[in-house]
Formats: C-alpha cells, structure tokens, sequence
C-alpha cells in the first residue's frame, strides 16, 4: 500500500471517528433503548455503506474505468446505486443526525433552561395570577366601587342646595343601586335629607357586598382545590431543584437533561389540564402548552425528526448557529468521503 492510500486512509478514519460520533451520540439521545454500542454499531454500517456509495458515484465520472464486471456493470447502475445510497445512508441518516448532534449540544442548556422558567412562570401564575380568580375578584372590585360611586352621587344630591327639597334624581339612584347590585334596596322613607333612611340604604349595600365577597371567596376555594394548590408546589419544586441541577451540569449530561424533561413533562400536563385559569403570554405560548400532544419544547430537541420540522417550519432555531453546522457535517462527510476514494484506489502516485 502506498504513501497516499495510507495518508487518506487515516485522513478518512480520523473523520469518520468525528461523524460517527455525532450520529452515534445523536441516536443515543433520540432512542436511548438502542444503549450506546449498539448506536455506535449502525453508525458505522451506515457510514461505511454512505462512503461506499460515494466512491461509486464518482467512479462514474473517471473516463479510464471499464464498467464489465462487478454488481453492477454499467455506469447507469453505479449511478444508480450511488445516488440511492448517498440519500438513504447519508442525506437522511447521517447528516441529519450530526447536525442534531452539534446544535443539541450547543443549545440544549439554554433551551432546557428557558421552558424550566416559563413553566415555572405558569405555574406560580395558576396560584398568583389565576385568570378565572382574577375575574372574579375584578368583578366584586367592581361592585365596590360601582357602590362608593353611587353614594357620591346620592350624597351630592342631598347636599346640593340648588335641588334642595325636590331630590328629582335620588329615586333614580336608588333604582340603579339595586340594578347594579343585584338586588332590592328598601327605604325608610322615600325622600331625601333623611340621614336614618340613607344610613338604612348604605348597610344593605354593604350587606350585599359582604354576601358577594362570601360567595367570591367559596368559588376561589374551590379553584384552588381543583387546580390542586399542593400539586403546583409539588410541581415548582421539582422544576427548581431541575434549574439548579441544569445550572452545575458539567457539558451535556443527558441523565440530568433527561430528568428535567421528566419534571417538564408532568408540568405541562397538569397547565393543560388547567389552561381556562392562566392568562398566556400570547397565543403561541399557548399553543405550546395546549395543542394535541404538546410536550416540553427542550423534548423536542431530543428527537432528531422533531427538531428538523422545527427547522423546516418555524423560526424556533433562529440565532442557534443552525445552518454552520450544517455546513460542518457537511464538510467533514464530504473530506473523509473523498479521503475514502482515494484510499480505496489503487496506484503509486499522487496525481488523482
């Protein structure tokens, strides 16, 4: 064997360790069930084949080789076989699975860290920030002021002297307290300067606002029994020892990534059980936690098909550096390709 069969060969394996890697390590994060020998095992078959399948592509384009022998013997079979090859092996097995590799192991940190907090965020807001509470305490705050408003107003009409003795709106006003309220509101005497029968009228307001505000509350209570108040703590304690474990991973430990998903998992099921109590931060946010088989966006990134729709049809990866590395898989397939055909040929010589 000479100098530059052997040159290329090592030039070709030192690649091929770096691309195998990648899709190994790719498989082992997508389908952790194939254990780690076995994701090894079929990136190396698929690698290999891959590269044979480019030597016979380029076969095809050497004038001085004789198509008579061999499986196939002809041109239009080499190319064939190449073109399927490369496209199976390598277009949609190894680059995608390298690329995968390379953007999860530079992204996952982050992302993992972005839905623990936005998680973290909904669930403090179903206890804090309960949309259905928030509405029914705006509602009694209404009441109350609708109430104080009314009074204003019956009190300017008693003490305004230019409608001293005719009280022409002060029936009205009564009549649009009760309306408001809900309720009757009766009068001791139906005339205005009557200290006693508007001292009578302003505790039956405050009477139905007590009675309000009682049944506010039981409706609150039994909120925070159905979103299950000791759940959600739970929930955000799992999610906070997550954070700090995330925080001290040293590079990229999938046992920690994989346990964080879990907690994620679990969060999110229980915000889309009770999505009706949350006020999302926009409808995509919403989306994420509601759609028909939402799962934590950082478990997106685990799976090699899900993280390429994503490419394919949003904006999600957008700033991930994802088209460099593309370019690097790219590369480094295509040297240790090359590098594997001229190790494969035979000659003395260095001209190719």
């Amino acid at each position: 064997m000479n100098a530059k069969r052997i040159l290329s060969a090592v030039a070709f394996l030192s690649l091929a360790v770096f691309s195998c890697y990648w899709t190994a390590e790719s498989l082992f994060i997508w389908q952790p069930s194939i254990t780690r020998v076995g994701a090894w095992l079929i990136a190396i078959v698929f690698y290999v084949v891959a590269s044979i399948c480019f030597s016979s592509l380029v076969k095809v384009f050497d004038p001085n080789v004789h198509f008579g022998e061999g499986l196939f013997k002809s041109r239009g079979g080499h190319i064939a076989f190449g073109l399927l090859g490369l496209v199976v092996f390598w277009l949609l097995f190894s680059l995608p699975t390298n690329t995968h590799t390379l953007l999860y192991r530079a992204s996952i940190r982050n992302a993992l860290t972005n839905d623990l907090v936005r998680t973290d965020g909904y669930l403090q807001a179903m206890t804090d920030n309960n949309a259905v509470i928030d509405s029914i305490n705006r509602s009694h705050k209404a009441k109350q002021k609708f109430v104080n408003d009314q009074f204003s107003l019956l009190d300017r009409e008693e003490t305004d002297k230019t409608n001293w003795g005719q009280g022409r709106k002060y029936d009205k006003l009564v009549q649009d307290l009760e309306e408001g309220l809900g309720a009757p509101i009766h009068q001791t005497h139906k005339s205005m300067g009557n200290t006693a029968n508007r001292r009578y009228i302003h505790q039956q307001a405050l009477d139905i606002l007590n009675r309000d505000r009682e049944r506010c509350d039981k409706e609150i209570a039994e909120i925070l029994g159905l979103i299950d108040i000791d759940l959600i703590n739970n929930l955000r304690e799992r999610l906070s020892i997550a954070m700090q474990d995330v925080y001290n991973m040293k590079g990229t430990n999938n046992d920690i990534i994989r346990a964080a998903v879990h907690d994620l998992e679990d969060s999110y099921s229980h915000i889309k059980k009770n999505s009706k109590y949350i006020s999302f931060k926009n409808e995509i946010e919403r989306d994420i936690y509601t759609r028909e088989g939402a799962k934590p966006e950082s478990e997106t990134m685990l799976s090699v098909p899900d993280v390429w729709r994503d490419v394919l049809t949003t904006d999600k990866y957008r700033g991930h550096g994802f088209i460099w590395w593309v370019l690097l898989a790219l590369l480094v397939d295509l040297a240790a390709f090359i590098f594997f055909d001229i190790a494969a040929k035979s000659g003395d010589d260095f001209s190719y």
